[in-house]
């Protein structure tokens, strides 16, 4: 056999144990496993119990479970994976912890976020404006009279809001990291 062939017949031999661009994807860590499981069950709860209607209390202690074991997940984020994978589930804590937040005040008996920046208007019109509902406080009827003409956010109708974004954003990260993952 010539030296040309013996380095060709090589050659085909490691195409055959060795294809190019392996289609082989990377092995993901059983800590990045565990952690998303955890995450996707404790979010799931969280939207579920959203759903069936749960008082703030259960809330707040689903939302702060959710949000642990998503903190987990990013710290154990293998590097093959996106991070642009997160954005959903990132869009989804921030909401459901404003949602808590937002609940926190009308259970406290404080005022509603009111601009220019009362009770962390700007944290809600950042990312959420175009889902919240926003009223503006009679020119001649309020009490607090630096709130008259201001826009701000009625508790009510904004939990529900920020629940909803908070349950559509979830499922969506869930939906693309399952799909990422098959």
């Amino acid at each position: 056999m010539s030296y040309s062939r013996y380095i060709s017949a090589l050659f085909f031999a490691g195409l055959l144990l060795f294809p190019i661009g392996c289609s082989q994807k990377p092995t993901i860590p059983e800590i990045f496993k565990a952690q998303l499981l955890k995450f996707l069950e404790e979010g799931t709860k969280t939207n579920a119990k959203a759903e069936q209607g749960v008082s703030y209390i259960e809330l707040r202690e689903q939302v702060a479970s959710t949000k642990a074991a998503y903190d987990l997940l990013k710290s154990t984020w293998p590097a093959f994976l996106p991070t642009e994978m997160q954005k959903d589930f990132d869009r989804g804590i921030r909401a459901w912890v404003l949602t808590v937040h937002l609940w926190n005040l009308k259970v406290g008996e404080k005022d509603n976020p009111t601009e220019p920046d009362i009770n962390g208007w700007n944290n809600y019109l950042t990312e959420f404006e175009d889902h919240l509902v926003i009223r503006t406080y009679d020119s001649d009827s309020t009490y607090v009279a630096d709130y008259r003409g201001k826009r701000y956010l009625p508790f009510d109708e904004n939990i529900s809001a920020l629940l909803t974004v908070a349950g559509v954003s979830f499922n969506s990260g869930r939906t693309k990291i399952l799909e990422r993952l098959k």
